[in-house]
């Protein structure tokens, strides 16, 4: 293979990334939009949520403050 040959493979190989690039963010987007709205629940209605003073929800990865936790005071 020659230098000329491995630069256009190599500009080839470039630009399909860039398009895979762009797939994936446009996936994350769409994940990112489902768990917007996220339960924290499991489907069986389980809570979701892991952590001791800090809780955190396993499928959308936010964290989520308890009912009768405060704050300060």
């Amino acid at each position: 293979m020659t230098q000329d040959e491995r630069l256009a493979k190599r500009d080839a190989l470039r630009s399909e990334i860039v398009k895979l690039e762009e797939s994936i963010r446009v996936l994350l987007e769409q994940e990112e939009e489902l768990l917007r709205e996220c339960s924290h629940t499991y489907a069986g209605g389980k809570s979701a949520l892991v952590g001791g003073r800090v809780k955190v929800c396993v499928h959308c990865g936010r964290s989520v403050q308890g009912k009768d936790e405060k704050l300060w005071g």
